[in-house]
């Protein structure tokens, strides 16, 4: 039986042939050789045991899916639906939003060092989406010994910055080395209900070349014929509206429309510039959460899709809606559905 983490609305994350999933019990050896392996690299003291991992999996990290707010989420990576290597994100700090990286792979895969970065990098960009858009984190970090100089230049490659730098912190094989901490700060995001001075902010976004060939009607929307349906929809009861704001500016929009089945029907946009940050995702996450937060008698959210349209069918899998069938004959529209038993 597969185990599920209370805090994620998402079990499984994947990118191209890596996927991360909830740890396994059936992988708690193949983890306790790559450990041992590398004990080195680890702030482990001992070799494991087979009874040690077994009173490990049984005392801590079965309790781990029992609770609201885990002090580590544990996953196993995979390739191709193999296990190559394992971690999560641990020490977790529920109210600062923080939260320390772990992760190890497979000993020889370990010791290729162009297999590890790739390893290392896929791994990176998944346990991001997981910590900011699943889980609204504010920072992510790493704690390493510097012994290992392509793991922090992979670091460096996604964005993360030098924090602190410890000085002959740690000694390995009679050895003085600095412990580095790395960290990736996420942007926090916010949402506002819109007003009537938002009028053009949502004119620009709705006629962007792109917004336009998304939607299912094409057209160039005129000034006027805009006034009066932004001005409609503001006064709509069956309507909510909210623009979204990284830093104190505005990134794009979400509207919640009730449709004729009692489902809110989302329609959203990114104004370009913030295009292909993952902002997609995180606001229709942020966006449906609000929604429920602020209306409990709301129970589902869906979203329709052109079939051609992969940036947003990607932003509504990983904000973590489920899909369904292409509700045409002709294949042409994809629907996502958002269910309020799923937070």
């Amino acid at each position: 039986m597969k185990r599920t983490y209370k805090s994620l609305s998402q079990q499984e994350f994947s990118n191209g042939a890596y996927k991360i999933v909830p740890i396994r019990d059936e992988d708690k050896y193949a983890i306790m050789q790559w450990r041992n392996e590398q004990i080195d690299i680890l702030r482990q003291k001992e070799l494991l045991t087979k009874e040690k991992q077994e009173w490990y999996f049984k005392n801590v990290v079965d309790k781990l899916f029992e609770e609201e707010k885990p002090t580590q989420l544990l996953f196993s990576f995979l390739e191709n639906d193999i296990l190559v290597g394992y971690g999560g994100l641990v020490h977790i700090d529920w109210e600062s939003g923080n939260a320390e990286i772990s992760f190890i792979t497979e000993t020889n895969r370990n010791l290729n060092q162009e297999q590890f970065c790739n390893d290392w990098e896929e791994y990176l960009n998944i346990l991001k989406k997981i910590a900011d858009i699943n889980l609204n984190f504010n920072k992510i970090y790493t704690y390493a010994y510097d012994i290992r100089p392509s793991l922090f230049q992979t670091l460096l490659n996604n964005y993360f910055v030098e924090e602190a730098r410890l000085k002959d912190h740690i000694v390995i094989n009679n050895i003085k080395h600095d412990i580095l901490i790395h960290s990736y700060f996420f942007n926090t995001m916010s949402l506002r209900l819109a007003n009537e001075k938002d009028m053009l902010l949502y004119f620009n976004w709705a006629n962007d070349e792109s917004v336009r060939n998304n939607s299912f009607n094409n057209t160039k929307i005129e000034l006027e014929n805009h006034k009066k349906w932004f001005a409609k929809k503001l006064n709509d009861p069956d309507c909510v509206m909210f623009v979204a704001y990284v830093q104190n500016e505005a990134v794009g929009q979400i509207r919640f429309d009730k449709n004729a089945q009692s489902d809110f029907e989302i329609d959203f946009s990114i104004d370009k510039k913030y295009r292909g940050k993952g902002i997609g995702a995180k606001i229709l996450r942020t966006g449906t959460l609000t929604l429920f937060n602020n209306n409990t008698s709301i129970k589902r959210v869906v979203g329709k899709v052109k079939s051609d349209n992969s940036s947003s069918k990607k932003s509504f899998v990983n904000a973590g809606f489920k899909q369904f069938l292409p509700i045409d004959s002709n294949n042409h529209v994809v629907t996502f559905k958002y269910e309020i038993a799923m937070h």
